[in-house]
Order: structure tokens, then C-alpha cells, then sequence
């Protein structure tokens, strides 16, 4: 598979879960959590396919590494997209959170299968997904409890 499809798939399905679980940890509007996905997936496709490419540039040719930063924004761009929909067409945060750990779930288990990985590298890389998740959570929850206006 191809690395910018790889990298943009991957951070694509990180990034949004840990945006969103840290907007709902501390305690944002449904409002502010649509705005904060929409500066996401304006900036972070952008810059993440710019990065690919520079670093594939000074490896590769100008086309190879155009090509990986392509693959890059378009794998990135399309999967947030649909977090932020899943946002936007339910009814809560937490239900919109909740069917964006489903599809998820689904993305990296679609992922392993497609990549043919071993049981071992799927329950790795659900750990990990799930440690940075977490993280985010509870110091987002802190951040919350020690600086909220009231």
C-alpha cells in the first residue's frame, strides 16, 4: 500500500478520535467541536501531505513524492471528512463521538485486513490508538476541572 495512503489513513483516524474525545472531555459545545474538526481538516491534510512530500522529495523525484503527498491529503482529507459529518448528523457529541469510535474501529480493523496483519499488529495498534486516546482524555478532563470559567 502506498506510504502517503498509509500515513494519511492512519493520522487521519488519530487525529480526529483524539480531537473529538478532548473536545467532549472538556466539555465543548457541539458548535465548537464542528469548528474545531473544520480547522483540522483544512490544516492538517495540507500540512501533513506538504510534510510527506518535502521528505519524499529529498529521497525521490519531484512526481514520486507529489504522488505520496497526493495520496497523503486525499486518504486524510476524506476520512476526517466523515468524522466531521458523524459530528454534524447526530444529535449529541457524545452520540457523534460514539459512532465516530465505531467507524473507526471498523477503518483500522478494514485497514489490518486489507494489509493482511497479524492478530499480534492489530491488538498493538488498537493499544496504541487507545493509550493516545486516553491521554488525551483525561488531560483534557483536567484541563476542564482546573481552568473552566465558573
Amino acid at each position: 500500500m502506498a506510504k502517503g495512503l498509509v500515513f494519511g489513513v492512519t493520522n487521519g483516524i488519530i487525529t480526529m478520535l483524539a480531537l473529538i474525545t478532548g473536545m467532549y472531555a472538556s466539555k465543548v459545545d457541539k458548535v465548537g467541536v464542528i469548528a474545531a474538526i473544520l480547522a483540522i481538516l483544512i490544516a492538517d491534510p495540507l500540512s501533513d501531505a506538504y510534510s510527506m512530500y518535502v521528505s519524499e522529495k529529498n529521497n525521490n523525484s519531484s512526481k514520486k513524492a507529489f504522488s505520496v503527498g497526493k495520496e497523503a491529503f486525499l486518504s486524510q482529507f476524506l476520512l476526517q471528512l466523515i468524522f466531521l459529518l458523524l459530528i454534524i448528523f447526530t444529535p449529541t457529541v457524545f452520540n457523534g463521538l460514539m459512532l465516530c469510535y465505531l467507524f473507526g474501529l471498523v477503518s483500522i480493523l478494514g485497514y489490518a485486513y486489507v494489509q493482511k496483519s497479524s492478530f499480534k499488529e492489530i491488538l498493538m495498534n488498537l493499544s496504541w490508538i487507545t493509550l493516545i486516546i486516553s491521554v488525551t482524555y483525561f488531560s483534557d478532563v483536567l484541563v476542564h476541572k482546573y481552568y473552566k470559567g465558573d
